[in-house]
């Protein structure tokens, strides 16, 4: 393919170089190109447009203008990313550079000759690529022998955190709780109390969850009772001992009236919406959630409590191993980056994600213009700040321009010693409370992000319909009377099993043993 590549380049003369403002050396086409890219929409009020805004644009005139290449985005909406992409791809208009976190559609679309083997494009045009992420992110694109796809580097690899309001425990005159029992009886206390000093105890949430069971990673690590590698990187999540003591637990709050009792119902917006109004008392999202810029979570809760505290509980002692609190970490790689076999512009999809791994390229667009997006600290250390109404159009959709960052997840600086302060000085405000975040969500650390380097079978047919029916036997399970719902949860484990789930495990189990001989 290189020398295809190469031989196309050289007869077509579609390219010259000429230099950019940075005196850097680039091919510029002959001819105009057009490249497609993937953007997520997050609906974030009071954002901007995903697709026209003063990053779209600073990329075109960067990147695109020196190279005749007009950048047309994708906009795809995070909440419905698999599936959205899943239509692009099988009516051949998906855009030459696509992603998803869900690696069971990666692998469906490798088996179905869907992406393009990238070694020789990685090879020609993408040493930035090479220099950023390192042979460690780069073999996780490897499946199959082939390099299907680029993933981000994760800077942070901690996952999920859950979040107590730690003013509502001092308001009681109850300690912080350290086990799963002492938890219990503080969400009891929570829904027993007018906690939030509306006069009716009834309009408060004592812990409040989502429509997805499957996301309480730190809570539902704790019931499983084999936590070894081969078992979190082979077995499914159901079918591993003790999943079903997590699922009782569920139903057990949840007819304890201790979960929000329209949980199926909450998406996300809803859910963001009982913790900021002051209804709730105990939340999970990711790690450093609560003092993300976007959503905002603990900023809007503040501005009409400024006493309310959302503290990192530490209290989900393993079934394991009682002394350990696990949690579960990513993966050194994040978002999978592909190109779709039939793209018309693989070279230049190729040179984009290698621009984006140029430390200009990440530091501007993760930080954007001095004094007005950010100021330097004492340390040299970017500090993100919200522009002022003149300058709305520089509002970053999502934290640190992640979605124009696509091959870094994390606040990205050349000095390593600077990384985490760069990291909690991202938080505009709660700078102080980021260490404490990081640090809690970092204990007992578990790697719950393998990647094998071939094409699980199962995985790329069933693991979409895994994935959702495994959300639906939690809802199910925890939403059933109390002595119906053991029966119910080994009854659906079976369904599980027989759609799939058997299948994945004994794949996974083969390539695990044969590459740990």
């Amino acid at each position: 393919m290189k020398k295809i590549l190469s031989l196309v380049l050289a007869l077509a003369l579609v390219m010259s170089f000429m230099l950019t403002a940075n005196a850097e050396e680039v091919y510029r086409f002959e001819k105009p190109v057009t490249l497609r890219v993937s953007v997520f929409d997050r609906g974030n009020a009071g954002g901007t447009a995903p697709d026209d805004n003063y990053w779209t644009k600073w990329i075109q005139e960067n990147f695109g203008d020196p190279r005749n290449i007009t950048i047309e985005w994708v906009v795809i909406p995070r909440s419905e990313e698999v599936a959205k992409l899943n239509i692009l791809m099988a009516s051949g208009e998906a855009p030459d550079i696509c992603f998803t976190y869900d690696g069971g559609v990666v692998g469906n679309y490798v088996n179905q000759g869907g992406l393009m083997e990238l070694t020789d494009l990685l090879d020609q045009y993408g040493p930035n690529i090479k220099a950023l992420l390192g042979e460690n992110v780069i073999k996780a694109g490897r499946k199959n022998g082939g390099l299907y796809t680029i993933c981000a580097r994760r800077v942070v690899i901690a996952d999920q955190g859950i979040f107590i309001r730690e003013d509502w425990l001092d308001k009681l005159g109850m300690a912080m709780p350290t086990t799963k029992a002492e938890l219990l009886d503080v969400l009891r206390a929570f829904r027993d109390n007018d906690m939030n000093g509306d006069g009716d105890p009834t309009n408060e949430i004592p812990w409040a969850m989502g429509s997805d069971l499957r996301s309480t990673a730190i809570f539902q690590l704790s019931f499983l009772k084999d936590v070894s590698d081969r078992t979190i990187a082979c077995t499914p999540r159901p079918m591993i001992d003790g999943y079903k003591d997590y699922a009782l637990f569920l139903n057990q709050l949840y007819n304890e009236g201790l979960i929000s009792p329209d949980f199926a119902l909450d998406k996300a917006d809803l859910l963001f919406n009982d913790i900021t109004s002051g209804k709730a008392g105990v939340y999970q999202y990711n790690y450093d959630h609560p003092i993300r810029v976007s959503p905002g979570i603990l900023a809007a809760l503040q501005s009409f409590e400024p006493e309310a505290k959302l503290t990192a509980l530490q209290c989900f002692e393993s079934a394991a191993d009682p002394t350990k609190y696990y949690h579960g970490m990513y993966g050194a790689h994040g978002l999978n980056n592909f190109i779709p076999i039939y793209s018309k512009q693989p070279e230049a999809a190729m040179m984009y994600l290698d621009w984006l791994c140029q430390y200009d390229t990440i530091y501007f667009l993760q930080n954007g213009i001095e004094g007005i997006t950010y100021d330097l600290d004492e340390d040299g250390i970017p500090v993100v700040k919200t522009p002022d109404e003149a300058n709305h159009d520089k509002t970053f959709n999502s934290m640190q321009n992640l979605d124009y960052t696509l091959l870094i997840n994390g606040q990205w600086l050349d000095e390593q010693d600077k990384l985490i302060k760069a990291q909690a000085k991202s938080y505009q405000g709660y700078a102080d409370l980021y260490e404490d975040l990081y640090l809690k969500n970092h204990v007992d650390p578990i790697n719950t992000g393998w990647t094998f380097e071939v094409v699980i079978e199962a995985d790329a047919l069933y693991g979409t319909t895994l994935g959702d029916f495994e959300k639906e036997m939690l809802t199910k399970v925890a939403m059933a009377k109390p002595e119906e719902a053991s029966a119910l949860f080994d009854q659906l484990l079976e369904q599980y099993k027989a759609m799939g789930g058997q299948a994945s495990y004994d794949e996974k189990i083969a390539a695990w043993d044969a590459a740990n001989q």
